[in-house]
């Protein structure tokens, strides 16, 4: 105990001898009477004793607060262990000695003191085993020891994971592998299962237990089992230098269940984590108690718990028993309560039920005075020292708000919110201080910005406890975070008048009640339920939706004094779930038609199939929820099958591939996605629809994997498990492709004297190779051949797709014809696929190569690029390289390869591959470091990096599946563009201008090789402000939207291939994200002459999309 302990004097007094009792010393608390206190002796000897139950309590004094240099959390936890060293800080249920399972009607406590050496002694037992910033597990009913263990691992630098003990094996399995965790904290009622569940997760190697172990357990390879309090006593004898946390560094990763899928692990850093705790104050009396109930694995009491310790407060842990909740609150008398609509809606529900009972048959003076005597019975629910209670969690309904507020008078009681990702948010709706947030139009649910009297939309949110995304899981932290850094909360809110300067945040609907169906429509399920609910037959209804199916489905619990009339009028002899009837079921079909057509609803939103339930959805089965609502995630589970069609997974997968693609076809378990034509905008289709439909979020990496065909995806969806299996880092793979050998050897070089006469390009069906031949065709003589690599079918003219490629970008010249050489062959194949004669005659011919070819795609992974744009590389080299005489190669690059800090030409072995994030970067980073080896071994090459690459300066004509093209042709289609857009720039190039560059480098230092070029604009780029203008000057009147606003009105334009909705879906991150800037070549030839980006030239550019792409 502290040396000041029984010296100096504490808070309370003796309400009998009026003693001032001392620090440290036992007081006796009344649990009836406010305030009132004894102190021991009084206690042992005042006669008659106090009428009411005395509960042993300490009395405590103010105590400088310990002085601690550092800010971070575990300096605060180390302070306050010391200052508070003699108050009780954890407290349990006590058992009866001769019978464990009967609880009594006291608690036990622990001090600080206590609480501090425990937590301390196993921090430092735990890093016998695990090092500083390893995942450490924590699976366990609340109790002091989870909580020692969060501590314990603060202090240390371990990173927790709690993990829900209600979770099913198949999610812990999946938190286990998605942390790599090696050891778990746990119970003895959960050690079983984490035995169990080793064989699967064999990284697991230490469990610890906080019960003594039972016998029964028996020994595992692999696999060790301690006690925590061995590990106490080991942590007793040997310290550790502690590791300090920095404030960005992970502290804790907290797993939320989600609507689908796997468990989503919210990544939470030290200084989001401290930030939701207040500065701590100890010089005054008021006394915090809490009694704790929630599971510690979700955020609620565990961030509740760690506050109320660092302010010198104590918690009571619950049995665990729902049933026993009031009871406890009654024993462990907190100073706060904190509860969801369901505890309240309890009571509530009690009360009524007793309000009913009392007063049947009574006047209305009489009612009100019984209310009143009832009201002040179920006020005493709430101990008299209880001075707020808090709801969270959930919307509640206002009559149990009115209830409450004239139940317990004496509390003060508010409406929390807040989610795991972002902590709190706000405080009977008025925003916490610092949080920043906006309102994003909803209006497929028919929420906007515009909607009166108060905007209405989803709220999106900035905190200072704000989580850092969802680990390991890159998708669903872009879908939570935008590009800004706001959390989508997924709640619908309603943005009421200021209220005291801050505006109050109303919370009316949530996202992701709302579905679509196959053909893309939207349903609002509530509003279909109102509209069906007027029917005579219909006493409850469910709407469903199967994102595979053109209509909704219902399920209806109906009218049972309608039923039993009909069943009467009818001569049916039952009605029930085991007699369905094929006459009631028809006329409840029929009059929902009929409502439906009445209320001009569209056939989609008409029920195509029905279940008919005689047992009511209730809170008690799981349908409704606490506050009386369809509980739609359990409906959906429990009817789902039912609604729909029966199919294997195996079948449902294959038509959604077939949606995807958009045709039909044969496949086998054998055919990968690549092999039956699928391509970047059908992959992010069908991870959608897999989400969707069957619950699994699948990376769309993960889709061009080579082994990934339908058997070992319908393997992956019924163990999503299987995704961490997949390679989560390219890194190495990149850094091993890019030191491979070439196996080249160069010998002499071409005669560069003379002017080339056969020049190779590959590339010119594309749109930058297109415009470099014609640029090369103007530039060098009329007797100068330009063979051409086209890939194409066996029965494909090759000639033909160069032609048909330059007319449609008005570069065709018939004149041309003669000069090109247009030679069938893949870049990926070895020899291009030629015969050896062919190749041996072509690589001896040829004087220079421009190589362009490649698949520009930023949605591709890596290995899905592989073969065009790394091996096609490598095979130029090795063409290059083949004859006596090497071959110069002009190589087109990307500025892409470049991170965004790097403006100049630096060369490839100076940039690493870290920053990558395309597979079409990392593809053209590898290949370019080729091309540098290539070169240090005496190969001629020059390097030409390219931006973003524009129309023609006098014919606008441009790439039609280029990302700024499609976002043009989609705002002129839709006639509306995304508010945020005007305050952007883009920046781009004019393909004759790109072109005209490399060919005058090239041409002008024929002897010059080695050089890196940036080939980019030295502009600042166009105002998006002015390209609207211009769209306007071409006679299509646009409005400005929010972006998701914007980005439904695309998807409701078409359902074709190359569809509206597909570049939604391409642009859902970021539709503005500009490649990285680059400064223009310092070896640039000062004699070209370029025309500025003007007024004329968007003029040219636009019309040419809305003339050859738009219409």
């Amino acid at each position: 105990m502290e040396s000041n302990i029984f010296v100096h004097p504490s808070y309370w007094e003796c309400d009998d001898c009026k003693r001032i009792l001392k620090h440290g010393e036992f007081r006796f608390n009344c649990v009836v009477c406010p305030d009132y206190d004894q102190c021991e002796t009084c206690t042992a000897t005042v006669q008659p004793p106090h009428p009411h139950r005395l509960v042993r309590e300490i009395a405590y004094g103010y105590v400088e607060e310990t002085e601690h240099s550092r800010v971070d959390l575990a300096a605060r936890i180390q302070a306050a262990i010391t200052t508070y060293q003699v108050r009780y800080c954890m407290g349990v249920r006590d058992v009866d000695p001769h019978n464990p399972q009967i609880y009594t009607d006291s608690y036990s406590w622990q001090t600080f003191k206590t609480i501090g050496e425990r937590l301390t002694n196993f921090s430092h037992g735990l890093r016998r085993f695990i090092k500083p910033r390893t995942y450490v597990g924590i699976c366990a009913a609340n109790r002091p020891e989870w909580l020692m263990t969060d501590f314990a691992c603060i202090l240390q630098s371990f990173i927790t994971v709690p993990i829900y003990c209600l979770f099913t094996d198949r999610d812990i399995a999946f938190i286990l592998q998605n942390t790599s965790l090696s050891i778990v904290v746990c119970d003895k009622e959960m050690l079983p299962k984490f035995i169990r569940l080793h064989s699967e997760c064999p990284l697991l190697q230490h469990i610890v237990c906080m019960d003594p172990i039972p016998e029964t357990i028996s020994k595992v390879n692999g696999l060790s089992i301690h006690y925590m309090g061995t590990l106490e006593r080991y942590g007793s004898l040997k310290r550790y230098e502690y590791t300090i946390t920095e404030p960005d560094d992970c502290i804790t990763v907290i797993y939320t269940s989600g609507s689908s899928g796997f468990p989503k692990g919210a990544i939470i850093s030290e200084s989001s984590l401290r930030n939701n705790f207040s500065s701590v104050n100890s010089a005054y009396r008021s006394e915090r108690i809490r009694l704790c109930y929630r599971p510690f694995s979700w955020a609620t009491d565990r961030l509740s718990s760690i506050g109320l310790f660092l302010q010198g407060g104590r918690t009571g842990f619950s049995t665990g028993d729902v049933s026993r909740l009031m009871e406890e609150l009654t024993l462990v008398r907190p100073t706060t309560f904190s509860a969801p609509p369901t505890i309240w809606n309890k009571i509530y529900a009690e009360y009524k039920a007793n309000l009913a009972l009392m007063t049947t048959d009574q006047s209305i003076t009489d009612i009100t005075l019984t209310e009143e005597v009832l009201l002040e019975k179920f006020s005493k629910l709430i101990p008299l020292r209880c001075h707020l209670l808090s709801i969270g969690g959930a919307m509640v309904n206002s009559a149990v708000l009115d209830f409450m507020k004239r139940c317990f008078k004496r509390c003060e009681i508010v409406e929390s919110y807040g989610t795991t990702e972002c902590g709190g948010i706000t405080y009977d709706e008025l925003l916490d201080t610092g949080i920043n947030y906006s309102l994003e139009s909803v209006p497929e649910m028919g929420y906007t910005l515009a909607d009166k009297p108060f905007p209405r939309g989803e709220l999106l949110v900035k905190t200072g406890t704000m989580f850092s995304g969802y680990i390991n899981n890159p998708e669903e932290t872009k879908m939570a975070i935008t590009d800004s850094g706001f959390f989508r909360t997924g709640d619908i809110v309603e943005l009421r008048p200021e209220k005291d300067g801050k505006p109050r945040i109303h919370i009316i609907d949530r996202k992701k009640s709302f579905f679509k169906l196959s053909q893309g429509q939207f349903i609002s399920p509530e509003s279909l339920q109102e509209i069906y609910m007027q029917s005579p037959f219909v006493e409850q209804i469910y709407i469903h939706g199967n994102p595979l199916e053109d209509s909704v489905s219902a399920v209806i619990v109906p009218n049972k004094d309608y039923a039993r009339a009909f069943a009467t009028k009818h001569n049916l002899l039952d009605l029930d779930n085991d007699h369905p009837n094929t006459l009631f079921y028809d006329a409840i079909m029929q009059d929902l038609y009929l409502l439906a057509k009445k209320e001009s609803l569209r056939k989609h939103e008409i029920p195509s199939k029905l279940i008919i339930e005689f047992e009511p959805f209730t809170s008690e089965n799981g349908l409704l929820t606490s506050s009386m609502k369809l509980c739609r995630y359990r409906l959906a589970t429990h009817y789902g099958d039912r609604l729909k069609t029966i199919e294997s997974i195996e079948v449902r997968l294959k038509t959604m591939i077939e949606r995807a693609i958009e045709r039909s076809l044969t496949i086998d378990e054998t055919s990968n996605f690549m092999s039956i034509g699928g391509d970047s905008l059908a992959a992010i289709r069908l991870s959608r629809m897999i989400q969707e439909d069957l619950g699994v979020p699948i990376p769309i990496d993960i889709l061009f994997d080579s082994n990934m065909n339908l058997e070992s995806l319908v393997k992956t969806i019924k163990n999503p498990s299987r995704i961490l299996s997949f390679p989560n880092s390219i890194i190495s793979q990149l850094l091993n492709d890019s030191i491979q050998e070439l196996n080249i050897t160069i010998k002499e070089k071409k005669n560069e004297s003379v002017s080339p006469s056969t020049i190779f390009i590959t590339g010119t069906t594309g749109f930058v190779g297109a415009f470099l031949l014609a640029e090369l065709l103007k530039v060098y003589p009329s007797d100068c051949k330009f063979i051409c690599l086209v890939r194409c079918q066996i029965t494909a003219n090759p000639l033909k797709r160069i032609k048909e490629n330059m007319a449609f970008l008005q570069l065709w010249n018939d004149k041309y014809q003669d000069r090109i050489i247009a030679l069938r062959g893949d870049l990926s194949e070895e020899h291009f696929g030629l015969d050896i004669q062919t190749y041996s005659a072509l690589a001896t011919c040829i004087d220079v190569i421009f190589h362009c070819g490649a698949i520009v795609n930023f949605v591709l992974p890596y290995n899905a690029l592989y073969r065009s744009n790394v091996l096609g590389t490598l095979e130029v080299i090795r063409l290059a390289t083949y004859s006596d005489a090497c071959i110069p190669v002009q190589y087109i690059s990307t500025i892409s390869v470049l991170p965004s800090e790097i403006t100049q030409e630096v060369h490839i072995d100076e940039i690493s591959p870290n920053h990558l994030r395309s597979g079409y970067a990392q593809s053209k980073w590898v290949a370019e470091k080729l091309i540098a080896k290539a070169n240090r071994s005496g190969l001629p090459v020059n390097i030409y990096r390219l931006g973003s690459i524009w129309g023609h300066t006098e014919t606008g004509a441009c790439n039609q599946n280029d990302i700024n093209t499609l976002l043009l042709a989609a705002i002129m289609k839709t006639g509306c563009y995304p508010t945020i857009s005007p305050h952007m720039k883009l920046n781009g190039l004019p393909a004759n201008l790109a072109a005209r560059s490399i060919v005058s480098l090239s041409h002008a230092e024929l002897h010059v090789y080695g050089r890196t070029y940036h080939v980019v604009p030295s502009n600042e780029g166009i105002s998006f402000e002015n390209i609207i203008e211009g769209i306007q000057n071409c006679g299509i009147a646009l409005i400005d939207l929010p972006y998701n606003d914007w980005k439904v009105k695309l998807t409701l334009q078409s359902s074709k291939k190359r569809s509206f909705e597909s570049v939604a879906e391409f642009f859902a991150n970021n539709p503005f994200e500009r490649m990285p800037s680059a400064k223009s070549s310092s070896n640039t030839i000062y004699d070209l002459t370029f025309p500025s980006i003007d007024k004329v030239y968007i003029r040219k550019w636009l019309t040419f999309i809305l003339n050859n792409i738009v219409n």
